[in-house]
């Protein structure tokens, strides 16, 4: 993991520590980069955490799931999770 995706988890950690709920899209920004490293589980569990926020998707996360969708790189559940 790259230094600057180690500084936005430790900062996502921190405002969670500090009972400030991360805002969708903080959620959207860590999916992504999740699933650009090819890290499904992380990606889903952020889903499912910013999903029992109360928030969803935005549009260029699902275009992001969409294209790997696409090219064979997620299953079908992972555009069900944001929907």
């Amino acid at each position: 993991m790259s230094a600057l995706k180690e500084e936005a988890d430790a900062l996502f950690r921190k405002l969670k520590e500090d009972e400030i709920l991360p805002d969708s899209g903080t959620y959207n920004t860590l999916i992504r980069a999740r699933f650009r490293d090819g890290n499904k589980t992380a990606s889903a569990e952020l889903i499912k955490e910013m999903r029992s926020c109360g928030f969803e998707g935005d549009a260029s996360t699902i275009a992001l799931v969409t294209n790997m969708l696409h090219n064979g790189r997620l299953e079908k559940t992972f555009l069900h999770m944001l929907s």
